[in-house]
């Protein structure tokens, strides 16, 4: 484990979706590829992030829900560590943060605003229905799932889990008491501002799955972490820092 400074030039499981985008002829990277391969080219050089780090309500409001979906639907073999950065044993270019992992699996918990989270879960009840292939999956969702595999690989663990969370109407009125009366937020490591809106914006503007309504506000979908795949996201790192290390001496 390492803290999260130490992202700094390295690919990450959050983006490493873009290492495996191609150019038309299939052949070499893509434009996502190479944008990101330069990003990490310049945080090298620069010897820091190039991001502020500012974080929008979106991201806040998803890290203070991935506590909430432990809290109300997960269990104690869950091992939660999102603020902690892991690196690839062999390949010190390549880290990544998991949300959660249990003793065989790495997995990642999305908690999007409405329209996204209907998207994205509504893959996963099919996944689990067989309605979809995971090959599919991987071509609508490719960002989720790399990041999953990513940390898999990372972690060594054979088996990835992608669980897509919002809160019900009653599960929405319990955090926002907890929030204002207790210190909750500063154990997640926020000041008490920037989980504002959580408490303060009208329910409407907030994500909830209305009470009464059958659509479920937790779905989970496991899966073991095809061999073909290790090698190819392998592949792809490997390459991309070769590349990185080439321009990197050109300069």
């Amino acid at each position: 484990m390492v803290e999260v400074l130490e992202r700094i030039g390295r690919f990450t499981s959050s983006q490493i979706w873009k290492l495996t985008t191609k150019d038309r002829t299939g052949k070499t990277f893509g434009a996502p590829a190479l944008t990101y391969i330069d990003e990490k080219r310049a945080e090298r050089t620069l010897g820091r992030s190039i991001s502020l780090g500012k974080q929008s309500q979106a991201t806040i409001w998803g890290h203070v829900m991935e506590h909430y979906c432990n809290k109300y639907h997960l269990g104690i073999e869950y091992t939660f560590g999102s603020k902690q950065t892991d690196v690839h044993p062999k390949y010190k270019f390549w880290s990544g943060s998991k949300d959660y992992f249990k003793h065989d699996t790495a997995g990642d918990i999305k908690c999007f605003e409405p329209k996204r989270y209907y998207e994205l879960s509504m893959q996963l009840l099919k996944l689990n229905e067989g309605l979809i292939t995971l090959d599919q999956f991987k071509k609508d969702e490719k960002e989720v799932y790399w990041q999953v595999v990513s940390n898999c690989i990372i972690l060594g663990k054979p088996k990835g889990e992608i669980i897509c969370y919002m809160p019900t109407e009653s599960q929405l009125h319990e955090i926002r008491k907890e929030i204002e009366e207790t210190g909750i937020v500063e154990k997640l490591g926020f000041n008490e501002w920037q989980t504002r809106f959580i408490v303060e914006n009208e329910f409407y503007n907030l994500s909830y799955i209305p009470d009464g309504i059958e659509y479920p506000n937790f779905v989970k979908f496991q899966f073991d972490v095809p061999s073909e795949d290790i090698i190819f996201l392998t592949k792809c790192v490997v390459d991309a820092n070769k590349l990185l290390e080439n321009q990197y001496q050109l300069n």
